[in-house]
């Protein structure tokens, strides 16, 4: 069980100690790893977690109220479709895929056989992302001039506890490349802008990482604006040894500044009066705990997630275009590419 898999199990199980675990595991060789993700066993072992080690002709048979798949991403759609029926609820961590393959079956099994179903963008459950929400949307600082976000974290430090060259984001056909592994800049843009209407991208390789995806990608995404059309700019590589990760919004009365790595937000008006927001995390894994929390409880209730299937669509449909124009050298109309 890889990480994001051990973290997921664990804050289950602070959510609900009657929560009972299965699991189907092609790879028995990931360490055990707290939830800062240190590495605290050799091997992680399914009885000494709690968890019931299945064969897949068994997990076929059964019946589960909730299937998580947090497998590699060129492995997610394929294996979603294999337990839809064996589900109420699907959690498919993100991407949603490497490319666009069967995503239409894979909506139209979902809405058939009426599966609730989230994908793993925690992004979306953090109380500073909705505060910038509410901001765009009560228009307090007027209109969008323009945003730039950015994400860069050299690829080895990701995982420590692992040769970076095996783990799925240094390989393509495992899903990886830094646009598919740092897709939560594309979502997260989406989230707060809405309407995209174009995609530009240049990036490729350029390390001396021994990686045979990209590690560098800028993006231009052009978004629809009730007044005026503005740009966004998505400046994400494997390359940056320093970790930077931050949003900054021009609007026509003030700009603001999201530092995600030391998570506060700043709110800066043209008048120079300032306003700073300290996140209430206390540690990287609350937001994560705060995600599955709140997707149990829509699952519970049968209510969509936040984070859902139709934005898991949209974040990979972007994701794609990028890949699109960063091979075509030119950019690619959204509406067309979808």
């Amino acid at each position: 069980m890889g990480s994001i898999g051990q973290r997921h199990l664990k804050n289950l199980k602070k959510i609900n100690k009657n929560y009972k675990f299965f699991a189907l595991r092609k790879k028995k060789n990931s360490p055990e790893l707290d939830l800062t993700n240190k590495v605290i066993g050799e091997k992680f072992r399914a009885f000494n977690n709690n968890v019931t080690e299945i064969s897949e002709k068994v997990s076929k048979k059964l019946k589960f109220h909730s299937v998580f798949i947090c497998n590699p991403s060129s492995l997610h759609v394929k294996t979603s479709l294999t337990y839809i029926r064996n589900c109420k609820n699907l959690f498919i961590e993100k991407p949603l895929s490497n490319n666009l393959k069967n995503i239409k079956k894979l909506l139209q099994k979902i809405k058939l056989n009426k599966i609730n179903c989230a994908v793993g963008y925690q992004l979306r459950y953090h109380p500073i992302l909705q505060k910038i929400k509410k901001l765009i949307e009560t228009k307090k600082l007027g209109e969008i001039k323009s945003a730039y976000l950015r994400n860069g974290y050299y690829l080895p430090y990701h995982h420590k506890y692992e040769d970076y060259k095996k783990g799925y984001a240094a390989n393509k056909k495992l899903g990886g490349g830094v646009i598919l592994c740092f897709i939560h800049e594309i979502d997260y843009a989406n989230y707060l802008f809405e309407r995209p209407l174009y995609m530009s991208c240049d990036g490729g390789k350029k390390s001396k990482l021994k990686i045979d995806v990209e590690d560098h990608a800028k993006m231009i995404i052009d978004y629809k604006n009730t007044k005026k059309n503005f740009k966004v700019k998505i400046d994400i590589d494997f390359i940056e040894k320093i970790e930077k990760r931050f949003c900054k919004i021009i609007f026509e009365k003030g700009v603001i500044y999201w530092n995600l790595k030391k998570d506060y937000l700043n709110i800066n008006f043209k008048n120079k009066s300032k306003i700073q927001i300290k996140s209430s995390f206390k540690n990287r894994n609350d937001l994560f705990f705060k995600e599955m929390k709140e997707v149990m409880r829509d699952f519970e209730n049968k209510k969509e997630p936040k984070s859902n299937l139709k934005n898991g669509i949209t974040s990979l449909q972007l994701a794609m275009a990028a890949k699109e124009s960063m091979r075509k050298n030119k950019p690619i109309k959204i509406k067309d590419f979808l």
